[in-house]
């Protein structure tokens, strides 16, 4: 059976390969080659980035690539014939949402009943509200519109397991399933952390892992809270790790007279950063919008204590005594001033507990059982069953 993927992904072309920062990576597409026998992939393509420091080529050779622009979101009038030609002549469609290639593909399937299933990976209004001016003018238009996607879509798949539900709600058959796997991890790594814990002396370094040049990440509010808490003599240090230019970010650090206190880690490797997860002595994300943040999954897999914002799922990771609200510093001083040994242990061993329900094992019994039957639901309708 023939299967379309449509997503804005923006695949880097390369010497005329195809190469993925992660997003679609052979391992990520297996999932759905295990049912289907070609995938046709539209999603934008642009040059390597001066950022780009780890790349995944697109080997499978089932695997089809078509990019509909080179960045741009506006589609050309042959794009858009190139897509409802493959998705008429298609099995199935799956799409990520928000996105507006994806609302074109679900189009083209509606109008030639192709089945599709949605994949409802993040929240268009906090990704375009907390963006820019601009992004406060279309927040409320992709808004709807996602919601209006979701609601119809007759297959849907949620990263989270309440907070996307809730503000996108699906009349379908829907299963919640983070894209985030973690390997089986040993209990020696909670065992490691407690100890670290018991050893701690007076300094305390918090630590995220995410873009540095992408503003609604949040980092000013840490770096900020930082400098209120050097205020009460307490000295934290902060250490950041994410591609991009820091340079927003440090100036931020010397106009708050911390920049002593703050380290750029740069782009870590995925081995480095259960390491450097491994080193900080607690884990904050301060975003303004997330969906399921694959880093504090990460974080919490090492039983590390950590804190987030209230954007996204990540009151579905921690304990609701470690959520502040979005850009609220005086949350984020109160709640790291208050830390002790005894909240740090025992956060520990409950996020590590949490963790286990990211276990790839799990997370692919769980996928497999609803994807197997999409497919099968595609089956029948090829054969016109249904």
């Amino acid at each position: 059976m023939k299967l379309v993927f449509a997503h804005d992904h923006k695949l880097r072309l390369i010497d005329g390969k195809y190469y993925t920062v992660g997003g679609l990576r052979d391992s990520i597409t297996d999932r759905y080659m295990e049912y289907f026998d070609s995938l046709t992939i539209f999603c934008r393509a642009i040059e390597k980035q001066p950022y780009d420091t780890q790349l995944f080529e697109l080997k499978n050779p089932k695997i089809k690539v078509k990019p509909v622009s080179n960045g741009s979101l506006i589609l050309s009038q042959s794009a858009l014939r190139m897509m409802k030609e493959e998705i008429k002549n298609a099995d199935a469609l799956i799409v990520k949402l928000h996105s507006k290639i994806a609302e074109y593909a679900i189009m083209y399937a509606r109008k030639y009943k192709i089945p599709y299933l949605v994949e409802v990976v993040g929240c268009p209004w906090d990704a375009y509200w907390n963006h820019s001016i601009k992004g406060k003018i279309v927040a409320p238009i992709m808004t709807l519109s996602t919601k209006k996607e979701v609601r119809r879509a007759p297959y849907a798949v949620y990263v989270t397991k309440e907070f996307l539900e809730k503000r996108y709600p699906c009349d379908g058959e829907w299963i919640d399933c983070s894209d985030v796997e973690l390997q089986s991890v040993d209990e020696t790594v909670l065992s490691r952390r407690l100890e670290k814990i018991q050893r701690m002396g007076e300094q305390l370094t918090l630590g995220t892992l995410a873009q540095v040049d992408v503003r609604y990440k949040g980092q000013e509010y840490v770096i900020h809270a930082i400098a209120e808490l050097k205020k009460r003599g307490k000295i934290v240090k902060y250490k950041l790790a994410g591609r991009g230019s820091n340079q927003y970010l440090l100036d931020i650090a010397k106009k708050y007279g911390v920049d002593n206190q703050v380290e750029f880690c740069g782009v870590l490797s995925h081995d480095q950063v259960f390491d450097w997860l491994d080193d900080i002595d607690f884990y904050i994300q301060p975003s303004k919008q997330e969906g399921l943040p694959r880093s504090m999954v990460e974080a919490i897999s090492r039983a590390c204590p950590s804190a987030g914002s209230t954007a996204g799922g990540m009151s579905e990771l921690v304990s609701s005594d470690y959520i502040f609200h979005k850009a609220n510093v005086n949350e984020i001083v109160n709640l790291i001033d208050s830390l002790t040994k005894e909240k740090l242990t025992q956060e520990a061993c409950r996020n590590f507990k949490t963790a286990q329900n990211y276990k790839k094992e799990v997370l692919d019994a769980k996928r497999r059982t609803f994807y197997k039957n999409f497919a099968e639901r595609c089956w029948q309708h090829k054969q016109g069953e249904i």
